[in-house]
């Protein structure tokens, strides 16, 4: 699974006690947005956000492992925002993230670290909401000296805003952001991206600039906001109860003669 990806793998009963109370059957979580509020009446996505905002059932994937046995493991990200391990097999259902915003980023000190306090502590900054605006996705990465999943974006032409009023920007004004060379960013940016987005949309010389600037954007519950999502792993037996509520939304057809 991507990086990022939300898996959940645990308090199953919780998962489906949810479900239950919004009178909604586990399967229909794969069917598409307008069919689905068509028949139930909810938004999918709604859904979808009140089980992510359900914390103890999911995790972020921050690695997948391949074992000498042949099976597939996952570090996530848990519900403390510390790294576990899970199996592939604990997976009941799984999210991808469409779409996120979110409200604060570390900053980098290069390519493969980010900046801290003498402390040890990331150098957290909250940016304005058009610096936000303006952020490309760059890749996902976990590490950066920190156990901890990262999205990286860029901010082309300079001129990153950090509103003073903000504690952790006050606090870290003497911090700035790191500003890569073109040729360190077209490689970290060649290295990350699949060859089926680069795409001339995509294409970093056209984003980058000598003021151009790199931040890392942590996996933290209380930092990421979805705003959209998609299923990746539906609930098992899924596909065969899911033909059926498609095609007889009213139950099976059944006369006794």
């Amino acid at each position: 699974m991507e990086l990022g990806t939300i898996v959940f793998y645990q308090d199953y009963e919780d998962f489906e006690g949810i479900l239950n109370h919004m009178k909604i059957q586990s399967h229909a979580l794969g069917i598409d947005d307008k069919t689905f509020k068509d028949h139930y009446g909810y938004d999918r996505q709604s859904v979808f956000q009140i089980l992510y905002q359900s914390n103890n059932m999911w995790g972020f994937v921050c690695k997948t492992i391949a074992r000498k046995d042949g099976s597939t493991g996952y570090r996530i990200i848990n519900a403390k925002n510390k790294v576990s391990e899970i199996n592939e097999s604990d997976i009941y259902f799984s999210l991808k993230m469409d779409d996120f915003t979110y409200t604060h980023w570390a900053e980098m000190e290069d390519m493969k670290t980010i900046k801290t306090s003498p402390k040890g502590t990331p150098i957290m900054k909250k940016p304005s909401d058009s610096s936000i605006r303006r952020a490309k996705s760059v890749k996902k990465i976990f590490g950066l000296g920190q156990n901890m999943l990262y999205q990286i974006v860029s901010v082309d032409g300079g001129g990153v805003q950090y509103p003073p009023s903000n504690p952790f920007n006050s606090q870290w004004k003497e911090y700035d952001p790191y500003t890569p060379t073109k040729q360190t960013y077209n490689g970290y940016y060649t290295k990350s991206i699949p060859n089926t987005y680069k795409t001339q949309a995509w294409n970093p010389s056209l984003w980058f600039n000598k003021d151009t600037t790199l931040h890392a954007v942590p996996f933290l519950r209380d930092n990421i906001k979805p705003t959209r999502f998609s299923v990746v792993k539906e609930i098992e037996g899924a596909a065969n109860n899911l033909r059926m509520f498609v095609n007889f939304p009213e139950g099976l057809p059944i006369s006794f003669a």
